[in-house]
C-alpha cells in the first residue's frame, strides 16, 4: 500500500461547523475551518477560513484565505486573501495581500520584509492623507 504525499496547499483536514477549539493548533497540510478556533495557529501550510468559520488569535502561516471571520494578527510568509464575504479585524504581515471588492478589513497591513526604516537624515517627509475616523477600509466602496 502506497501512502499518498500531500502538498501543503492541499486541504486534507476539516474543522466542521459547530466545533470550537480553544488553544494552540498546528498542522502540516492544509486545514479548512468551518467551526471556531481561538488561540495560536502555526503552520507552513494553507489555512482556509470558510464562510461560517471564525478564527481569533495569533496566526503564523504560509498562506491564508478568509471567507468567514478573522480577529487577531496574521503573519503569512506567502499571501493573505480576503474574499468578498470575508471580514478581518487585526494586523496583517505578508508580502502579498489580496482583498476582493466587498470584503471588510479593519486594521494595519505591513507588506515589507524589513522592519520600518527610519528616514535618512535630511530626507523630506511627505504628508499623507489621514485615515477616516473609523480607520476602516472597505474594498469596492
Amino acid at each position: 500500500m502506497k501512502l499518498k504525499k500531500h502538498s501543503p496547499d492541499e486541504i486534507i483536514s476539516l474543522l466542521g461547523e459547530g466545533v470550537e477549539v480553544v488553544g494552540d493548533a498546528s498542522f502540516t497540510h492544509g486545514l479548512r475551518v468551518d467551526g471556531t478556533i481561538k488561540g495560536k495557529i502555526r503552520s507552513e501550510a494553507t489555512l482556509v477560513i470558510g464562510q461560517k468559520g471564525k478564527v481569533e488569535g495569533d496566526v503564523s502561516i504560509r498562506r491564508v484565505s478568509v471567507t468567514g471571520e478573522f480577529r487577531g494578527t496574521i503573519h503569512a510568509s506567502d499571501r493573505i486573501e480576503i474574499h468578498r464575504e470575508g471580514k478581518v479585524w487585526g494586523d496583517l504581515f505578508t508580502p502579498c495581500l489580496i482583498i476582493e471588492a466587498g470584503a471588510f478589513f479593519e486594521g494595519k497591513c505591513n507588506m515589507s520584509e524589513q522592519k520600518a526604516a527610519k528616514p535618512a537624515e535630511g530626507a523630506l517627509l511627505r504628508a499623507v492623507e489621514p485615515p477616516s475616523e473609523s480607520g476602516r477600509i472597505t474594498a469596492g466602496s
